[in-house]
């Protein structure tokens, strides 16, 4: 149970960091659009009520020019009376429940009806009505016993109100005379106010859920997009990692198969000058059957290597090449009573160094499948050229590999296979990167393996580093 957990624990990992990440970039975006929401909303509503503010304070200009016209006194505004005069004047303006009359100072005089309640200024308010510019207030709930001394028809009941405060001067003066303030019914603003927010609540929804989407279709981009080239660095990583072990192999074979030459020859030689009758002749006509092979595949490598320190370059033609692999692992699977087929459907010539590369990496996919596949059945070997590439597959008749050698079958690891070193495919992996090639596993099924290998055919030879 522990191991289980473990395991999972990297997985959870691997999600939970994006899923918080985006959470958190998600409520932030959310925090962000209900703050807006709100400043935008008391702006738009200082707005509304202002508008009402100007109109009122233009109402009071315009009648004070009309009543100078037709004689009544309130052109100076010096005087109480002429601003209660102007002050019954505008209170007919529609939905007015009270009014209240303040002198210069802030300080209250009278007010309209008698029973309303007296009132103060605060001075932040007397200071904009001094500067001449009228100030609005709105309440959303007003208990009638606050405005009124009075019992009336709103008795017990909370109303909104409109509150709008309007400097009084004479037309030919900036110095403020008095104030008017004007108690007016809040129900018209309270319905735009809410028509509004209803307004406001749609658009930050909208705008709340579109950028949610956003943001969350980039940031999981950007998420997968940073997954990937993880991922790829870390397989960056185990190829550099694989390319100084093989390196080291190689250096390690060379040295090797340079000192195994002679001493095999010798093994070679004691081998064919035995006796070839008796009991023991079989046994050693096979062990001179393996020498032989051991001799051949050293030689071969020997020349590779040689070819490649001494910079030798010529061309091979498909056909050459085709039965340089077919000669070598023949014998092998002759001797396992395995049927190697083959079909070639190709005509561009390829560089020795291509062919060098192709035919190490074809040879020990072919020894694997030879291996792979009981007697009396067959191996595939099929070389097709596309375009400017030459597609190789090897298919067998084996058992097919398990799982759990699919998910690292290019990476080195212990082999199955009794006497495998588990590097060998990891090696042709590198020899197909060296050479410009893709490797993979084509299928796998019980019925058994096919590798595809597919390397470019150029007559230049352009090296992989």
């Amino acid at each position: 149970m522990m191991k289980n957990n473990a395991h999972k624990k990297p997985w959870r990992r691997s999600w939970l960091m994006p899923v918080a990440v985006i959470a958190l970039t998600i409520a932030v975006f959310g925090g962000a659009i209900f703050f807006a929401r709100i400043k935008l909303r008391d702006a738009l509503q200082e707005q509304i009520a202002g508008r009402d503010g100007e109109v009122l304070y233009a109402v009071t200009q315009m009648l004070q020019g009309n009543a100078a016209e037709n004689g009544v006194a309130v052109s100076s505004l010096d005087e109480p009376a002429e601003q209660f005069n102007l002050l019954l004047m505008a209170s007919r303006w529609r939905n007015v429940l009270a009014t209240r009359l303040f002198n210069s100072k802030g300080r209250f005089v009278t007010a309209m009806p008698e029973d309303v309640t007296e009132a103060k200024l605060s001075d932040a308010d007397l200071e904009k009505l001094r500067q001449l510019r009228p100030v609005c207030r709105y309440y959303p709930e007003v208990e009638s016993s606050e405005l009124f001394l009075l019992p009336n028809e709103n008795e017990g009941r909370r109303i909104p109100l409109l509150e709008i405060n309007v400097p009084l001067h004479a037309s030919n003066s900036t110095r403020l005379a008095g104030i008017a303030q004007f108690l007016i019914a809040g129900d018209s603003i309270a319905h735009e106010f809410a028509r509004l927010n209803r307004h406001l609540n749609q658009q930050a929804w909208l705008a709340f859920c579109l950028g949610a989407v956003i943001l969350t279709t980039a940031l999981g981009w950007a998420f997968r997009r940073l997954a990937r080239q993880t991922e790829d660095l870390r397989k960056a990583n185990q190829q550099l990692a694989l390319v100084a072990r093989t390196s080291a192999v190689g250096a390690v074979a060379a040295h090797l198969i340079h000192g195994l030459k002679n001493p095999l020859a010798g093994l070679q030689n004691f081998v064919a000058n035995r006796p070839a009758s008796g009991e023991e002749a079989p046994d050693w006509q096979h062990a001179l059957a393996s020498t032989q092979r051991m001799q051949a595949l050293i030689n071969e490598v020997v020349a590779v290597l040689r070819e490649e320190q001494e910079g030798h370059a010529y061309e091979i033609t498909p056909d050459e090449f085709l039965e340089l692999v077919v000669s070598q692992i023949a014998p092998q699977a002759r001797e396992k009573g395995v049927n190697l087929e083959t079909e070639l459907n190709a005509k561009t010539s390829m560089t020795n160094h291509s062919a060098n590369l192709a035919r190490l990496i074809l040879l020990n996919l072919l020894q694997n499948a030879v291996q792979a596949t009981p007697g009396g059945k067959r191996v595939r070997l099929s070389m097709v050229q596309e375009g400017e590439q030459l597609v190789a597959e090897v298919a067998d008749e084996g058992p097919g590999l398990p799982e759990k050698v699919r998910e690292n079958l290019f990476t080195p690891c212990s082999s199955p296979r009794p006497g495998g070193s588990g590097i060998g495919l990891a090696i042709s992996k590198q020899l197909a990167h060296h050479l410009g090639a893709s490797l993979e596993l084509k299928s796998s099924t019980s019925s058994g393996c096919c590798f595809r290998l597919a390397f470019p055919l150029r007559r230049d030879s352009q090296l992989h580093d």
